[in-house]
Order: C-alpha cells, then structure tokens, then sequence
C-alpha cells in the first residue's frame, strides 16, 4: 500500500461515486490504485463451524464473491484512467479494522459515506467514522451521492494547529496540481477583549478580534502559500463555531472539496478525532479530507 490511494468498497451503490473519485484522485497524484473488501462473516464461519462441517466452500464462496467485486471495480477504474496501476485487496475480518492495519504508508484512504441529508449524516456508516478515526494517513470521505468533477474550489479549516498547516498544505498542494483556488476558513464564536464578552459586529472589539484571528490563520497559511507560489488562496475570518463556519463557507462557494485537521487547538488530546473534523465530515454533504 506504499504510497497509494487505497480505496474501501463494500459491494453497495455507494461504490461507485467512491471508486470513481479514488481513481481520479490517484491518476492525478500519479499514484497506484489498492481495491480493498473485507469479508467479515462474523457468525457466519466459526472456527469450530469449519472444524465440524469439513467444508470451506462458505469461505470460498465469499472470497469469490469477493474478488469479484473488486475484478469488476478494477475494470471500471481502468476505462476511467487506463494506465492505472491497480492491485486489489481481500482482508478477513472487520472492515474498519482492515482498513486501518492497511491505511499503514498509504498516500490517502478513501471511503464512502451516505448521501446528503440522509438524517445529516449523523453516524457515517459502521466503517467510515472509525477509519476516519483511526487511520494512519489522511482519508477522504465521498458522499454516496457525489458527481465527480474537475476541482475548482477548496475549502480548509485553519485554527492555528499543526494539524490545520498539515491541511492547508495539503489543500494548497493540491490545488497547485489542479488549478483550484483555495479559501482558507478561520472561525471564532466567544472571545473577550478588555474584558468585555465581544458581541457587536463592526464595533473596535469586533474588529481587534478578527484581526488577532486573521494573524493566526496568515501564521499558518503565507509559509506554505510561499512553497506553492501562483495557486489563488484567500483567508477569510467568520463568526460562528468553526465547523459550522466551515461547513457554510462550502455551502456557499460549492466547494469541491473541504480539508480539515484531524484534530485541532480544542478537545483532550486523547481524542483520536476532533469534534470539529467529526461535525465537519458529518454535516458538509461533499468529499471531506481529513487530515493527521
């Protein structure tokens, strides 16, 4: 799985969207493509099952079935993009799990999520929210009902993280290749300033407020917009809570693409995954990148 975009498909409608976004994020990257389903029988097989019945043919049923999927997801990524270098993938065991052990040097996993506006998304299926949790490498998240398109606009949340200078340059480097432009999105919600609570738009509070915000998202930004001279990046500074600020901003630019740290200033750092990031995958409704 060195250095490839690896992609989780599951054999619904769902695959479809995912695979074909994968295989235009690797084509573009010029990176290998890895198929991967997980055959998880759980009660199904037993090992005592296999011991009593003599029989494989369950586990040879799924694993043909298996493969089968994949060969046909194979072919569909090929008559997309022909010189992909494509290896498939059929590990045992819990799909999160799976996906995780092989997201270990990968350059991106991708997997699929429901439509938009399918109870907001709230719990992402039994496998996107854990490997987004867990996974070794960023990981990219393709709604169910997603058109794949040529990128025109990023999105990224910035709070002055190491994980969000991760994000933006990951956001800034990818819009180099594609031709993208890149609004950098800084949110704030309470502040205080002279120890008053900041509550009026356009008073000197207001504004010393945003400019303090507006400093810590150019702190994180101008170093990488100066290794990727030429791309268009903005920051913009927004009141609100940053994943509602972010996910708006997308809403409003109909971005492409949105990328977020995996975990930011706020939360215990014993939390694998941000709030922020959580809510932003859970409720933007397009392809989010989550990145460590």
């Amino acid at each position: 799985m060195a250095g490839a975009v690896l992609v989780a498909l599951d054999g619904s409608s769902a695959d479809g969207p995912v695979l074909d976004w994968a295989a235009d994020e690797a084509a573009r990257t010029d990176a290998p493509l890895r198929l991967v389903t997980a055959i998880d029988p759980g009660v199904q097989l037993t090992p005592y099952e296999a011991i009593a019945s003599g029989s494989p043919s369950l586990a040879e049923h799924l694993d043909e079935s298996a493969h089968q999927l994949l060969g046909a997801a194979a072919e569909r990524a090929r008559r997309r993009h022909r010189d992909l270098d494509i290896a498939t993938n059929v590990p045992w065991g819990p799909a999160a799990a799976a996906i995780v052990r092989l997201s270990e040097g990968a350059r991106l996993v991708v997997v699929g999520a429901p439509a938009r506006g399918l109870l907001d998304r709230i719990l992402l299926g039994s496998v996107a929210l854990p490997v987004v949790a867990h996974a070794r490498c960023p990981i990219a998240v393709v709604p169910a009902d997603t058109a794949v398109t040529t990128l025109r606009r990023i999105v990224v949340g910035v709070d002055g993280s190491e994980a969000s200078a991760h994000a933006v340059e990951l956001a800034v480097s990818t819009a180099r290749a594609s031709g993208a432009a890149v609004t950098c999105v800084v949110g704030w919600n309470l502040e205080v300033q002279d120890g008053v609570v900041v509550t009026e738009p356009g008073s000197e509070r207001w504004a010393a407020v945003e400019q303090r915000y507006s400093a810590r998202g150019h702190h994180v930004v101008d170093p990488v917009v100066a290794r990727h001279p030429g791309v268009d990046v903005t920051v913009e500074v927004r009141h609100g809570t940053p994943a509602k600020v972010i996910a708006q901003t997308a809403a409003e630019l109909d971005a492409d693409l949105v990328v977020v740290g995996s975990r930011g200033l706020g939360g215990f750092r014993g939390l694998l995954l941000g709030s922020v990031s959580r809510r932003v995958v859970e409720h933007a409704g397009r392809v989010v990148v989550v990145v460590r």
